[in-house]
């Protein structure tokens, strides 16, 4: 009898396929992805004790990773290789910036540790906008599906990046005259073009560039630029750069076997294992790369 039940633990033990019995908890299901120079990624457990990390071999200058697009982008993780993943156990508790020095601190130590190896998978996805009021779908002027050939002052940069889309130094944002959040349904001349897409607000024949935004020329309480009693000319000032927002939503993943050891014990995953998801945004001026 004694046997069977020391067969049936034995086998129990050798068909685990999601972890060794002898590590402490390896949850780091719910915390966040940081990230370090070139290019360290490394998750702490709720506890500070347990840390999960990922070097790869990749340029990270001005977060050059995080701004690629990536689908289904392969990497090797291995022992003594270039990508690697490790599981430390620390004697206390570690804080992000421990994985981002040369030189570690000296405490906490590291008390435990295993080496993984395994293929990991990453897809990075891109979106851009530019903050402006006006949807994105909205602004495919054109109605082709195709936000990026939109562009009504020609400046380069298509309206769904552009904070200013008609040219007129006044940003889409601000031409949302009654303040309702919607910059689309503002037309200070009724010509059934909105103001954030109208060059000369008014239709006074001066363009909206060439008009005071703030001056009251004849004193009605209506700035010059939406006044068609007011023509005053001004030079127009330089147009600001145009900057936008870039943001990422990149998926880290072992879709196949992921494997620790240290040596002494093994921590298995059979069925691949989710690193984790990291989402963030740049503001940017240049224009954004062709994807094929």
């Amino acid at each position: 009898m004694k046997k069977l039940q020391l067969l049936a633990v034995l086998i129990l033990i050798t068909s685990c396929d999601d972890g060794d019995f002898n590590v402490p908890s390896f949850d780091f299901n719910d915390v966040a992805i940081n990230n370090c120079g070139n290019m360290v990624l490394h998750k702490i457990s709720s506890t500070q004790t347990e840390a999960l990390i990922i070097k790869l071999n990749e340029d990270n200058t001005d977060d050059l990773f995080f701004k690629t697009p990536m689908t289904n982008k392969s990497y090797s993780l291995t022992e003594n290789g270039t990508n690697s993943i490790n599981y430390r156990i620390f004697n206390g508790k570690v804080a992000t910036s421990y994985f981002c020095q040369d030189i570690p601190n000296a405490t906490p130590t590291v008390s435990s540790e295993w080496v993984g190896t395994g293929n990991l998978i990453v897809n990075n996805t891109i979106t851009y906008d530019d903050d402006d009021l006006v949807l994105s779908a909205t602004e495919d002027i054109n109605n082709d599906n195709d936000l990026t050939n939109d562009d009504t002052d020609s400046d380069g940069y298509p309206n769904y990046i552009d904070t200013d889309d008609d040219g007129d130094n006044i940003s889409t944002k601000n031409e949302d005259i009654d303040g309702d959040g919607d910059p689309t349904n503002d037309d200070t001349d009724s010509d059934s073009i909105p103001n954030y897409l109208d060059t000369d607000d008014d239709n006074d024949g001066v363009l909206s560039i060439n008009e005071s935004k703030t001056a009251d020329d004849n004193v009605n309480t209506i700035p010059d630029y939406l006044d068609p009693d007011t023509t005053k000319f001004i030079d127009p000032i330089l147009t600001p750069k145009n900057n936008y927002k870039q943001s990422y939503t990149i998926i880290f993943k072992f879709e196949d076997a992921l494997n620790f050891s240290n040596g002494e014990s093994n921590i298995k995953y059979s069925n691949g294992y989710s690193y984790g998801t990291k989402e963030g945004f740049f503001t940017i001026s240049d224009l954004p790369q062709a994807t094929n």
